[in-house]
């Protein structure tokens, strides 16, 4: 498979997870008695879902990261990136490209150096 036909393939995984899963979070929600604001949490985990596969989407097609090896996760629209990467300046570049992604307000790293 083609590394652009992958993106697309990421984007509607994502979408249809937090499709998905929006009714488990409002199933969770200890106070149910508030509609708007589990509506609310369920669209942010809506957006953090497409955030989320949008910087694996951007990982994906740059060359100079492992997208395989950093693991995407994000919350209230921040990005935690975690994984090992093959030198700093591979690091750094992952962290620039997470940043430059629509909708997100920070990104945080737990990016590991591999050893020699």
């Amino acid at each position: 498979m083609q590394k652009t036909k992958i993106i697309p393939v990421l984007v509607v995984a994502a979408f249809l997870t937090a499709v998905v899963a929006a009714p488990a979070v409002y199933a969770a929600d200890p106070s149910q008695d508030s509609f708007p604001n589990t509506a609310q949490k369920a669209g942010a985990y809506v957006d953090d879902s497409v955030i989320t596969a949008k910087v694996k989407a951007a990982l994906v097609e740059d060359s100079q990261v492992s997208a395989l090896k950093i693991k995407v996760t994000t919350r209230r629209d921040i990005v935690t990136l975690a994984g090992v990467v093959p030198n700093a300046d591979a690091g750094q570049h992952a962290l620039q490209l997470a940043a430059a992604v629509d909708g997100v307000k920070d990104v945080k790293s737990e990016l590991t150096v591999k050893a020699s």
